[in-house]
Parts: C-alpha cells; structure tokens; sequence
C-alpha cells in the first residue's frame, strides 16, 4: 500500500494588497485651546469588522490620530489631541467565500491635515492606507509522502508545514469593569454609543487548553451634565485573562487566537461611575510543525494520484534586538506637579508600521507609560499621568525580500521613572521579535477518491439524518457512513464554518453513502 500521511491545514485560498483614501474630519475638543501651528501627527489604524463575500473581503476600520500643536494663545503652549475617522473598503480576493476565515493589515503610508474653511476648530482629513487582506480555510487531505513501488518520482521536495491538531475553537468571553470618569472630563448625563476593540497581549499552550491574555479599548461617547449638554468622549482599558479548552493541545505547540468584538454596552451606575460590558469572542487553533522529508512532487506514472497545489505561509527567518527609550518630558499642564513617584508601567506598547528591506525588517510604534505619583499639593494627593514613548528600531532576518511579510511581537522587559526637577525622565526596555513569513505554493500528490460501486435499488433514495456528538468532525462522519467529505458538505449548505460543529445538531448524510 503507498505509504501517505493525513494532514489538516489551513491553506490560503486568496490574498491581496490595495491602497485605499481614507477620508474625514476632526475637530479640537471643547476643553483644548485652538490650533495655530501643528507641530506632528502620527496616526494608527485598526480593524473593526470584517465581512466576506464571494471573492471579496470587506473591512470597517477607524482611522485614529494623535495630533501634538502650538495653541493660539498668548504663551503659546504645546498642547495634543486626537481624532478618529471612521472608514470602510474592500479587498479583491479571488476564492474568498462566507465563512473563511481572514487576516486583515493596515499601514499608513500618507495623512495630511487641512484646516476647515467653515470651522477653523475642524480639520479635514486625508489618508493614504494599505490594506492587506488574506482569506485562509481549513482542509484535510491525505498526501502521498513516499515514492510508490513500480513508480519513479522525478522531482521531491521536503515539505514543512502547520497541521492543525483537533478542531478550530470558539468561546465567548465578557469583559467587564467599573470605573470612573477622569478628573478633567464632565459627568456623564446620557450614553450616546460604545465602541470597543479587543486585542491579544499573550497566549500560551498547556496540556488540554490555550490561556489567553488580552485587552478591551472601551471609548464612550456621552452628553455631559452640563447646561449646554456638551457631547464629550472618553477612552478606558480593560484587562482579561481566560482559557479555551482544546483536548489535543499540548506544550510546545503553535497557537493562533482571534478575538472579535461582538457587543459592548456602557451604563451610568454611582456618579461619577461609568458600568462597561464587553462580549468578546476568542476563536482558537492550535498545530504543529511537520517536516516530510523527500515528498513526491511529480512522478513518472500519475495514474490514481491527483497532483495538488497548497498555498500556505511559509516562515523565511525570524530575528530579536533591543530597544532602549530614554526621554524626558515636563508634567502635562493639568496635572500638578510630581513630589515622589509611586509607580511606573508599560500600559500598552504598539507597532504602528513595518516595512520590510533586504535582510532587514524596520519599524516603529509606541510605548504607553503610566505614572502613579504622590503630587506636591498641599494635601499629597495621589495621581496618575500618561506619556508617550515613539520608538524606531530594525531587526536583522536573512533571506528577508521586501515582498514578503512581517510579523512583530514587542514585549516589554523594565520601565523606571525618576524626577529630575520638575522634570520626569523615563527610561523603558522593549524587546522586539520579527518573524518573516511569504505565501509559498507546494506540490504535492493526494490518492484519487474511489466512489464505491452501488447496486441499483428499486427504492427510492433517501437521505440519513444525524444527530452531532461530542468529538464529531465532518471528516470522521464522512469516513464511517462511507461518504467523501465534498458530498457531505454539498449535502449541508446550511454550515456556513464546516469546521464548528455543534453536540445535539443535525445534518444530513446524503443518500449516495446508504448502499
């Protein structure tokens, strides 16, 4: 018998680049002085939704920019705001269907700022962003991993490769937290909208299960209790640590985690409390690396073997440095000033662009650095400040192509604050690890599917219903009701992820299978 190997991957079934114009505007919030001069802006964009449709992928994104200016006043101060601009576009992705599961990027090559000719406190916004998109779905095949007897193999390949262990896993989470409004802002008479955006920190495989750490960005947009009834908004971070159970798991294997934002919700409790509730869903998959060493690629005889092309991502090189940030910054002007500093840590830390060279991977980002400090009031009051630490780095991966791409991990590794007069100097170590990756096409021979000779019936044909049990997968079904898994997905239209089945649901078995 030729010796083959059942393998489940995630295969690319479609990716593309686009750049897409970014259009909006923003305006100085009430409390902030107006802008003569804008001295920087840096912007992010992040993912809000994704949808797929037949060869496309659809994105909702928000456009958010920090905007650093000299105020029109007297003194002239230097004064920062921030704006978000809400978007949606689209990507071409031929082989995209509902149901795949996606990858979606953003760079921000461009943004310019025009000051509003009806409102000089507005500002019109242009941006230049690249979207990528990539569309990926789960198969299993059988792959011929040894040369038949009687055939000759004129051309073999060692193959790496992810196989995913046990199924693709999703749990629901609620993220949840009370809170106070900041000292600066107005109380909240009326919650207008909330909007949230989950994010991954850190996952880590145990036997069974898969930890996940992560974080919801809340910002709330309120009419404050003010006569005017000012609309005001406000932005809190909320931590979360769970687990997702996954039989098959064990330590040392390779983990994906998605977390998508299925409805958040802020209400009002004990003045000046805000309530938020945040349902997040972590969609998990564990695998491991297979190498199969000398794969027939192409074989003399092909008679019983269909040749297969797999896209997958195959990994290049990865490589770590080090970012030492050292800067030092006055006390923003609404907070007093510092007399003992408490406490000092990385809230947040964020790559913002990447762009990948010969043999080299460059970035930069930010480093969210949170300040506890006994203040010099008369009555010692503590306090908590926020400054923001840019950062610009390289890291060095062989073989690295501008084509290819890039994924960046940056953790951050200490974080001291000392007074230096009025002054805080800050001094943060971040390590930062880039992992080159690019869409590679593999040949390999799967066996062709056999259909089973079926005597004629005089009755007529009737499909099998059957009930989902705890451990079932659409393969193992296929196998013992003696059904190819195409014929089982053809018979079930009605699974939008073949690969998420429910215990207790029922599918059809397709009437071919019954003999």
């Amino acid at each position: 018998m030729d010796e083959t190997e059942r393998l489940k991957v995630n295969l690319v079934q479609g990716e593309n680049r686009v750049q897409a114009v970014v259009k909006g505007q923003i305006e100085v919030p009430e409390a902030k002085p107006d802008v003569e001069k804008i001295l920087s802006k840096d912007a992010t964009a992040k993912v809000r939704g994704v949808s797929i449709v037949p060869d496309k992928v659809i994105v909702d994104g928000t456009l958010t920019l920090q905007v650093m200016y000299v105020a029109f006043k007297p003194d002239q101060s230097v004064h920062s705001m921030h704006g978000d601009v809400r978007f949606t576009t689209f990507v071409d992705a031929t082989g995209a269907e509902p149901g795949m599961d996606y990858v979606v990027e953003f760079t921000v090559e461009d943004v310019s700022l025009t000051r509003s000719k009806k409102d000089p406190r507005k500002f019109d916004v242009a941006a230049v962003l690249s979207v990528f998109a990539k569309v990926t779905d789960v198969d299993e095949l059988e792959v011929l991993i040894s040369t038949p007897s009687g055939n000759e193999a004129l051309e073999t390949q060692d193959i790496t490769i992810e196989h995913m262990v046990g199924d693709k896993v999703t749990k629901q989470v609620i993220v949840s937290d009370v809170y106070e409004v900041p000292e600066e802002k107005p109380e909240v008479e009326k919650i207008l909208e909330t909007d949230a955006d989950a994010e991954i920190t850190d996952k880590r495989v145990l036997a069974g299960k898969v930890i996940v750490d992560g974080e919801v960005t809340i910002q709330v947009l309120y009419a404050s209790m003010t006569p005017e009834q000012s609309v005001h908004n406000l932005h809190h971070t909320i931590r979360f640590s769970d687990f997702v159970e996954v039989p098959e798991a064990q330590p040392g294997m390779n983990v994906c985690v998605r977390a998508v934002v299925e409805d958040a919700e802020t209400q009002p409790v004990v003045d000046p409390a805000l309530s938020s509730d945040v349902i997040v869903k972590l969609i998990v998959w564990v695998s491991e690396t297979r190498t199969l060493e000398d794969v027939p690629t192409r074989l003399r005889d092909e008679e019983g073997y269909t040749r297969k092309k797999l896209k997958v991502d195959r990994e290049i090189g990865a490589g770590e440095t080090q970012v030492v940030i050292r800067e030092t910054t006055e006390v923003p002007e609404p907070k007093p000033d510092v007399m003992k500093v408490l406490e000092a840590r990385i809230d947040k830390t964020e790559v913002t662009d990447t762009n990948i060279l010969r043999e080299k991977v460059l970035l930069r980002g930010y480093s969210d650095v949170e300040v506890i400090y006994v203040s010099t009031k008369p009555n010692q009051a503590v306090h908590a400040l926020h400054q923001r630490l840019n950062f610009r780095t390289f890291v060095v991966v062989p073989d690295a192509h501008p084509d290819m791409r890039a994924n960046v991990k940056v953790t951050p590794e200490y974080v001291s604050v000392d007074q230096q007069g009025i002054d805080l100097h800050t001094e943060a170590v971040l390590k930062v690890k880039a992992t080159v990756t690019e869409l590679s096409q593999l040949n390999v021979y799967v066996p062709e599917e056999v259909s089973p000779t079926v005597e004629p019936t005089p009755t007529p044909c009737v499909d099998e219903e059957y009930t989902i049990k705890p451990g079932d997968t659409l393969y193992k079904i296929a196998q013992a009701k003696g059904v190819t898994l195409a014929m089982l997905k053809a018979a079930n239209p009605q699974l939008t992820n073949p690969d998420v089945l429910n215990v207790g649901q029922v599918i059809n078995i397709p009437c071919e299978a019954m003999g």
